[in-house]
């Protein structure tokens, strides 16, 4: 946006100028590369990891102008399976689902319904971010039925 001053029509004993003003605005800005994960049929109380599947995300944030967080929640629960609460682990028809910014190596944050949680902080303007989830399967379960669950990922100022 560019803002102009026009002269105005002075007498001799006044004098004016211009000058231009310039700004432009801050930027958020998210594609996650790997829209979906396709489980497969898991076993009760198993593990089921993205990286060892090849399905790694991405958060590409190439346009973005400020430094940012990235957050996820579940936001559409499985049709029968409930996730867990925070801090709680699988059980009967509760699932668990976890993110990871590293590989497993030091960080493994849950992700709940409840409110959107931050998996990476103080993101770099302009860099991407990979994430990996892993799946806690119930220990046990009412229904042999497929089911679908969604996360919604959120980028915030830092």
């Amino acid at each position: 946006m560019v803002l102009s001053f026009i002269p105005m029509d002075v007498s001799a004993d006044q004098t004016s100028d211009t000058f231009d003003i310039t700004v432009s605005g801050e930027y958020i800005w998210i594609d996650i590369t790997n829209a979906s994960w396709a489980i497969g049929t898991v076993s009760m109380s198993s593990v089921s990891y993205t990286n060892e599947t090849g399905e790694t995300f991405i958060a590409d944030m190439d346009n973005t102008t400020v430094n940012t967080d990235l957050k996820l929640q579940i936001t559409a629960d499985a049709a029968t399976w409930s996730s867990a609460t925070a801090g709680n682990g699988a059980g009967v028809d509760t699932y668990r689902l976890n993110a990871s910014i590293d590989i497993w190596s030091a960080s493994d944050v849950q992700i709940v319904t409840a409110s959107a949680t931050t998996i990476s902080t103080s993101i770099t303007a302009g860099n991407n971010e990979t994430f990996d989830l892993r799946f806690d399967a119930p220990t046990s379960t009412s229904t042999g039925g497929q089911q679908s669950l969604t996360v919604t990922t959120s980028l915030v100022k830092s």
